[in-house]
């Protein structure tokens, strides 16, 4: 019989005695066997899982409505999401938060206020649980209860972003290009892929091309954050580009208004409109310039790494050409050989994938001056990889996964072989090296994207700063 629970008190009195306990702990054996029966049947890795059968078994609630809040009287929204043990921050977020799918059919009528978004997940019960690999679900045991109101618990700042990420991923959808959305688009609520099969795909109201099934979700950098704030009670050791905002803006807003009375200048006329005393020869000249400007004393800014935006500092050559590259972390040979590009049964990407599809970069782009040593901010402007070319970053990452398992480390994909990316050395030396699949030692690496194809995405850039 379905319970009925009227209040948010109620749900979470209810919520709060899980706490230290597994799902196995507070239900029948004869239940669990009938769950255990269920893992064989739909496998371990079956995405929304623990929520249903908390929902089913615990809450004595029917799981499954798509429209309405799991709490459908209280107008509460239950969310299950996994904690992984972090050596420094005790816990951390394992994976970003999902919420139900994207109607491209019926967002594109809504409003941000009226949105079937904030009517299903204005209101959520977080139940946190610690995630352990190979761990029956029924033993993971619940850690946290965390009630949150979208709109009443985190900053206007940040309720604010929220509301323009939404409206950018609909305005994207309404120009027909839902096959084009990314969920680096977007800096914390995204629209992440969510198929049971990576060639699935579905219609969308305003193009003929279909698109990835996709679902709001608030991103795994936003979500640590919320446990290391509301959870574990920490002081983030951050620093706020917002501090003196009188506003509601967005980050872009923010960065562009910052940096804006600065393009064109010299190195030297910045630090004298900032009243600095940095010396060319400091350690990270050009990135000290740059915090400076943002009115940041650190490299750790709240703001991007609540939204997995990564600041470069980009040098072009007096001629326009771009030398450098970019790279991505160093990859494990063993690790690597074992990913698939994207898992269907895990609805998880390889890692590099995962990278593309999630990472924004804030560039911050200079270029030498012929015959001095001084150099001009030319633009600042926030770039994610476009979807468009993830095939061929995926022929990349194919061949080096066959590279490696075959053993041939000389023929890892170069920069001529490819467009967009590339592999290559990224360790200290030639000595620093990783244990390969074959138990040989072979120099770190990583991916890189390609400087020809940044150079590019600088060149289409049409913002002014």
């Amino acid at each position: 019989m379905t319970r009925i629970y009227k209040t948010k008190d109620e749900i979470l009195k209810k919520a709060v005695t899980i706490i230290g306990k597994s799902l196995r702990k507070v239900i029948s054996n004869e239940i669990v066997h009938e769950i255990e029966e269920q893992i064989v049947g739909y496998g371990v890795k079956r995405k929304g899982f623990l929520g249903d059968l908390t929902e089913k078994y615990f809450f004595d609630i029917n799981p499954g409505n798509i429209s309405e809040p799991d709490f459908t009287v209280a107008e509460v929204e239950l969310k299950t999401t996994p904690l992984k043990k972090h050596p420094l921050q005790r816990y951390a977020s394992k994976e970003r938060l999902v919420f139900s799918m994207i109607d491209y059919d019926a967002v594109v009528r809504e409003t941000w206020e009226l949105s079937s978004f904030l009517k299903k997940n204005k209101s959520l019960l977080l139940m946190f649980y610690l995630w352990i690999e190979n761990q029956n679900i029924l033993d993971y045991e619940f850690k946290y209860i965390h009630p949150l109101n979208l709109l009443e618990d985190i900053s206007s700042d940040d309720v604010f972003q929220i509301q323009k990420d939404w409206e950018y991923i609909v305005a994207k959808i309404r120009r027909g290009e839902a096959h084009l959305l990314s969920e680096a688009d977007t800096y914390y609520l995204g629209a992440c892929t969510k198929a049971a099969n990576s060639r699935k795909v579905r219609d969308q109201p305003l193009s003929r091309i279909p698109a990835k099934p996709r679902a709001f979700s608030l991103k795994q950098q936003y979500i640590n954050y919320l446990i290391q704030t509301k959870l574990l009670g920490n002081v983030t050791n951050t620093d706020s580009i917002f501090k003196k905002q009188r506003r509601l803006e967005t980050i872009e807003d923010v960065v562009k208004e910052k940096f804006s009375s600065f393009v064109g200048k010299t190195d030297i006329e910045i630090l004298a409109k900032l009243g600095s005393s940095l010396g060319k020869k400091a350690k990270s000249y050009k990135r000290l310039i740059v915090n400076q400007i943002l009115g940041v004393k650190s490299n750790k800014i709240e703001e991007l790494d609540k939204a997995n935006v990564t600041l470069r500092v980009i040098t072009l050559e007096h001629s326009g050409i771009l030398k450098e590259s970019i790279s991505f972390p160093a990859f494990d040979y063993k690790n690597l050989a074992t990913q698939v590009w994207y898992d269907d049964v895990n609805e998880s990407m390889s890692d590099f994938h995962l990278q593309l599809e999630t990472k924004k970069f804030l560039f911050v782009v200079f270029q030498k001056q012929k015959g001095t040593k001084n150099i001009i901010l030319r633009k600042t402007f926030f770039w994610n990889f476009p979807i468009s070319d993830i095939g061929e970053a995926e022929k990349v990452w194919q061949k080096t996964i066959d590279c490696i398992n075959g053993g041939r480390y000389g023929d890892l994909p170069k920069i001529k072989d490819s467009l967009v990316a590339h592999v290559r050395p990224h360790g200290k030396d030639s000595k620093d090296t990783i244990e390969t699949p074959q138990k040989t030692q072979e120099m770190k690496r990583c991916f890189w994207l390609n400087a020809k194809y940044i150079q590019k995405a600088i060149g289409k850039d049409k913002s002014d700063s």
